[in-house]
């Protein structure tokens, strides 16, 4: 049964395996030859301290101690340096999915390896992408291996796909993943002594591998790995593995009550446990230095409790994963060792005392061992990591570089950059460019958001030529990844909010438009640099009545503008030229009738002209005095210039954008309707700007950018098309 997938490899390619437990490391070097696993040298190192609590690495640097002591005794009795090293992780926070996936193929071709592995890797992101789905956390997970429970040809079931010919494959299996932070610690602690990892599996998935042979996987058979820290589970059913699980409680809590109990060090307890089940009398001294003397089975009557909780552990996980009580239960692990823990498993599931057995080495078929002196239980699943290295290094591999580092992926011939991307732990997030701090200002009153610099989207490379993430990749390609950007936060002066050069020319003198100009109640210049919560203040004056009401000219003044009478409603633009005649004033005072004459036909002219220039200039002169004085962001419009995005919300809540005509803005059809947006956005900014609720699932999430499938970080240009609905 180890031989069933490695008969690829070459004739005694050696692998170099360990398996980093919670309180030792055992390391196995061996090889593949004529149908039988040979573990040709074999080595146990103890951890010093507690380096490691329920399977997690707390002590990086004790536990790479332990490995560099395996690592020199191994190449010192086999004459080998070891670069690389298959290591397993025990499942501890594991987290499972399924999937089926089918393909049409080539009937007229047989199946290649390469077309089962490309279902194999389509069936693990489909697993990955539902569990990321129902919970953003398995951003932080990592997939650790996968089982493949069933395979199908033309909708029947096969233990192979190889070499057969049909018109639509599919693929059964089960994902596992563990958090990120757990696989970290494990690589952190090999590379430190200059090993790379050739193969890293689950503790569950090489045990099951070395103890549960194929022959015997068609009964309902629950293998479960006791190891001092966690107990990992595995369920085979129907020939294949259907369910894994994992409890905390495991031998160490057994060490931990004697050393309570019998007030006793960690290490001393841990001592007497191992021998409980070799002596009838234990004697022992606890920390004090007194000595004792006792039998076993009143230390195991005092052990009853906590042994009865590890057993009501995994048999309650065992009948959670396969519904019922199995037809039998292996045991293997240093911990499947502790006395009466079998006898309270098979009372918890009902089944036969004889049913819950105890497996070691004699129990794994097509094994030759030399050089090692364990034969226990503890030796199964380091037994199990090899097997499972030695069969992995008959796959075909995939060598790619991304920014000069080497990933090694499963050639699927359908490769992308993504899959590169996720194998390293890079999070896409990272391309996408996040504007800049915001703030806001309260300008006459409404509330304006100046939005931070939208920032450069990260950028991807394949052999220097611009790709995406679904880019596909071949050997040896070489991907550089350039992070995004952040936007800073955008300064803004008071100048490019407000106007402040607006004005006329008046008598031949320039006038300012804006007065009365206060920051937080202080006068204030155009280059004050504005901050969150200012409050802005100022009058702005448009109309010649503007003028007269500000005092600046006469109530009686009869008023030129670029040599026309103008009325008091006339909105003076910037180019204009404004004249004030102020002796009708005097003469209307001083002349009585004939006077009052003169002023009745400057009005006349003045109300005629307002006509001729309003008929004549159209979108000229009048138009631009329009848009010096006509709308409440006049001015401001004009003033922002390049200086970026700005939001003016009336007290009604209702948003304006600010910022320099036909520069800093672009229009795109949104759902069918004009929207504005600040030039320089990606897709994903544009839910920054729309009102759509993404934390309620309510169908499916359709996207299209100019009728293509969406890209988060695709530029949005003037003129595109962006459809975003719930279907």
């Amino acid at each position: 049964m180890l031989s069933s997938q490695i008969t690829e490899i070459h004739y005694k390619q050696r692998v170099f395996a360990v398996d980093i437990g919670t309180r030792s490391v055992i390391g196995l070097v061996g090889y593949y030859e004529n149908g039988k696993l040979v573990v040709e040298y074999g080595e146990v190192e103890y951890h010093k301290d507690r380096v490691m609590i329920d399977g997690q690495i707390h002590d990086i640097d004790g536990v790479t101690e332990s490995i560099r002591v395996i690592k020199a005794k191994l190449e010192g009795a086999s004459g080998q340096t070891f670069t690389e090293v298959a290591i397993a992780a025990a499942g501890r926070s594991l987290i499972t999915g399924r999937a089926r996936l089918s393909q049409h193929i080539d009937e007229t071709k047989p199946i290649e390896k390469h077309v089962i592995d490309s279902l194999e890797m389509e069936g693990l992101q489909k697993v990955y992408a539902e569990l990321l789905e129902a919970s953003q956390e398995m951003q932080d997970y990592f997939c650790i291996g996968h089982t493949v429970v069933h395979y199908y040809l033309n909708e029947k079931t096969m233990l192979s796909l190889l070499g057969h010919k049909g018109r639509a494959i599919e693929v059964d299996l089960i994902a596992t993943f563990l958090p990120r932070t757990v696989v970290d610690s494990l690589y952190a602690a090999v590379s430190r002594i200059g090993l790379d990892v050739s193969y890293l599996t689950l503790e569950p998935i090489a045990a099951i591998e070395a103890a549960v042979p194929a022959n015997i996987r068609l009964l309902n058979i629950a293998l479960v790995d006791i190891g001092a820290g966690t107990s990992d589970i595995a369920i085979t059913k129907d020939g294949t593995v259907v369910a894994y699980a994992m409890t905390a409680t495991a031998g160490d809590e057994i060490t931990e009550a004697i050393a309570q109990a019998y007030l006793m060090d960690f290490d001393s307890a841990e001592e007497l446990k191992c021998k409980l089940r070799e002596q009838p009398v234990q004697q022992y001294k606890d920390i004090i230095g007194m000595e004792y003397e006792k039998p076993t089975e009143e230390i195991l009557d005092q052990l009853s409790e906590v042994i009865d909780l590890i057993a009501k552990n995994i048999a309650d996980n065992v009948l959670d994963k396969n519904g019922k009580a199995p037809s039998a239960v292996f045991l293997t692990g240093g911990g499947s060792q502790i006395p009466r823990l079998n006898e309270m498993i098979a009372g918890y599931l009902e089944l036969p005392v004889e049913r819950v057995a105890t497996r070691d080495m004699s129990n794994i078929p097509n094994l030759s061992v030399s050089n090692f002196q364990l034969k226990g239980p503890e030796v199964v699943t380091p037994i199990g990591i090899l097997a499972k290295a030695v069969s992995h290094l008959g796959r075909d591999f995939v060598e790619v570089f991304v920014n000069g580092a080497g990933v090694k992926l499963i050639n699927t011939k359908t490769l992308k950059v993504i899959d590169a991307l996720m194998l390293l732990g890079f999070n896409p997030q990272q391309l996408i460019a996040k504007a800049g701090k915001s703030f806001e200002v309260y300008l006459n009153g409404r509330r304006k958001t100046v939005f931070g610099e939208t920032g450069e989207a990260g950028e991807i490379y394949v052999n220097g030529e611009p790709s995406n993430i679904s880019t596909p990749i071949k050997p040896q390609d070489r991907i550089v990844i350039v992070p995004a950007k952040h936007g800073e936060k955008r300064e803004m002066t008071l100048g490019k909010l407000v106007h402040v050069h607006a004005g006329w020319k008046v008598n031949g003198a320039w006038m300012s438009a804006i007065t009365n100009l206060r920051v937080n109640g202080q006068a204030a210049e155009g280059d004050l640099l504005l901050s969150d919560q200012d409050v802005i203040e100022y009058e702005q004056l448009e109309t010649v009545g503007d003028l007269r009401r500000a005092r600046i000219l006469g109530e009686a003044a009869v008023v030129y503008v670029n040599d026309v009478v103008a009325e008091d409603s006339y909105r003076i633009a910037e180019q204009d030229d404004v004249i004030t005649v102020e002796t009708v004033v005097q003469e209307i005072v001083e002349g009585g009738g004939a006077a009052f004459s003169r002023v009745a036909v400057a009005r006349d002219e003045a109300a005629v002209a307002v006509e001729v220039v309003e008929a004549e200039v159209g979108d000229g002169a009048g138009s631009t005095a329009k848009e010096a004085g006509g709308s409440e962001t006049v001015g401001t419009l004009e003033a922002a210039g390049s200086a970026g995005q700005v939001e003016q919300t009336e007290q009604t809540e209702q948003a304006e954008t600010v910022g320099a005509a036909g520069d800093s803005t672009v229009i795109i059809s949104y759902n069918g309707f004009p929207l504005k947006l600040p030039r320089g956005l990606v897709f994903v900014n544009l839910f920054d700007y729309v009102d759509f609720d993404r934390t309620k699932r309510q169908g499916s999430l359709y996207m299209t950018h100019n009728g293509e499938l969406v890209s988060y970080t695709r530029a949005i240009q003037a003129g595109d098309v962006i459809e975003l609905a719930w279907r």
